[in-house]
């Protein structure tokens, strides 16, 4: 959904050496794959914005001295698309996650005179309201809960407030300087890799943070832990390949999501190779692969047979598939190229992480039939998308191709039939809750899925 950092130098005397700067970018460049259609840099009480990827280190060194960034702490938040409120151009605000029951914002007793703003500042101005004029820490985290599914920074002045809902939606950590003079809050733990010699640590589900130079890092408030509900794409996509979650790192885990789906699937599959696409379910690729050559004769693994990773589009996020569609469309020629001598007279699978629209899929099969394959059968490594908060893309729920099987199917065997005509290939094979989830190595009950994906599985 999003890239989320906040950083604070409790030492006064760096202010002018731009420490927090350097750590501000070296963080954001690490969690730069959350999103590169949109990123903002929040300094003190200056902000540095622009669309697209963050630019080399002498770009943005001219930027900031024309910006006069300078402070001692920061904010930073990267997205796959623009922001979606306006008001996120008046407060200083990072958000990973989305909002629920926002409808009745403008009832609340304490709403004043953000009554017919925008959900996102309504939700800053009572949680403002509480913190500062009600000094109720207590309800003021309750109030974030109700209304957040993630994480929120919020920087006011010289304060940065840090908070985690109570189902640890999504990962968000705490990184302490070996002297604790300085601290950063990130998306995830990939930061290990710059910052090897600081301290790492989760910051709790339901945990309430206020940062500032007099009381260093505060503990405002702990909610009640509730059940954990994480957001399963942080496995499938969401989180670097460097990152670990219960001492495992998340490449690890994607491969074994492959395992694991591979080995259920293995008694329906007839196969002679498979390939990732895009890059980033090359892991879940090779768990397949590997598992897939224990009961397929001369099964061969590949690196891919689609080559789509040299576009002038980052291949990690979904504005890559826009480059290749308006390429096709205006010159007649796409992005993808096939290897033929892997694939005449094969029969292939194509390992998707997911399926919006169909259209990504229908091109690839489009190209891979002209190239002479026997078969071709599309495995997807997550589960159904009928909802787009589940998975923090940009396309409409009424574009998902399976939103219109909502309700009318039971399993997800009738489910792939469908889509498999659809998508006019041999078959699909959509992941399941159980089975996604074992390959996590979590239970069922600790992803969220909706409602009606819950109590879809194969029969």
């Amino acid at each position: 959904m999003a890239g989320i950092v906040a950083i604070y130098d409790f030492d006064a005397k760096r202010e002018s050496t731009g420490e927090v700067l350097f750590y501000l970018v070296s963080s954001m460049r690490m969690v730069q794959h959350r999103g590169k259609a949109y990123w903002k840099m929040m300094v003190g009480e200056r902000v540095l914005e622009s669309k697209g990827s963050i630019p080399s280190n002498e770009v943005l060194s001219r930027l900031i001295k024309r910006k006069k960034l300078l402070g001692s702490n920061a904010i930073g938040y990267l997205s796959k698309r623009a922001p979606l409120f306006p008001s996120m151009d008046s407060i200083k605000i990072a958000l990973d996650g989305f909002l629920v029951d926002t409808e009745k914002l403008y009832l609340h007793p304490y709403i004043g005179s953000a009554k017919d703003a925008d959900p996102l500042f309504q939700i800053y101005s009572i949680f403002i309201k509480l913190i500062d004029e009600k000094k109720d820490n207590s309800r003021a985290a309750e109030f974030l809960d109700r209304h957040l599914r993630g994480n929120l920074i919020l920087k006011v002045k010289d304060s940065i407030f840090v908070f985690r809902n109570s189902t640890g939606f999504k990962p968000l950590i705490m990184a302490l300087a070996p002297d604790k003079a300085l601290v950063i809050f990130s998306s995830e733990n990939s930061l290990k890799i710059s910052f090897s010699n600081f301290t790492y640590s989760d910051v709790k589900m339901g945990q309430l943070l206020k940062i500032t130079s007099q009381n260093h890092i505060q503990e405002l408030t702990i909610l009640e832990r509730n059940k954990m509900l994480m957001d399963p794409f942080e496995f499938i996509r969401e989180s670097h390949v460097t990152s670990t979650f219960n001492n495992k790192s998340i490449y690890t885990i994607r491969r074994n999501i492959g395992k694991i789906q591979a080995n259920y699937l293995s008694k329906y599959m007839d196969l002679d190779t498979v390939y990732a696409e895009p890059d980033y379910t090359r892991p879940m690729a090779l768990g397949i692969g590997i598992e897939l050559q224990k009961s397929i004769l001369n099964f061969e693994i590949s690196e891919g047979v689609i080559k789509d990773r040299y576009d002038d589009s980052d291949h990690m996020i979904d504005f890559s598939e826009e480059v290749s569609k308006n390429k096709l469309l205006t010159t007649g020629k796409s992005l993808k190229f096939i290897l033929e001598n892997i694939t005449k007279n094969k029969k292939v699978a194509s390992i998707q992480g997911t399926i919006q629209t169909g259209s990504t899929a229908k091109e690839t099969i489009y190209y891979l039939n002209r190239s002479g394959v026997k078969k071709i059968d599309v495995i997807v490594s997550y589960v159904p998308t009928i909802d787009g908060r589940q998975v923090g893309l940009y396309t409409s729920n009424r574009d998902f191709i399976a939103n219109k099987y909502m309700g009318k199917v039971t399993s997800i065997e009738k489910l792939n039939a469908y889509i498999a005509d659809e998508l006019v290939c041999e078959k699909t094979f959509y992941n399941s809750p159980y089975l996604l989830a074992k390959g996590i190595g979590v239970s069922e009950n600790n992803l969220w899925f909706p409602e009606w994906i819950r109590f879809l599985d194969y029969e």
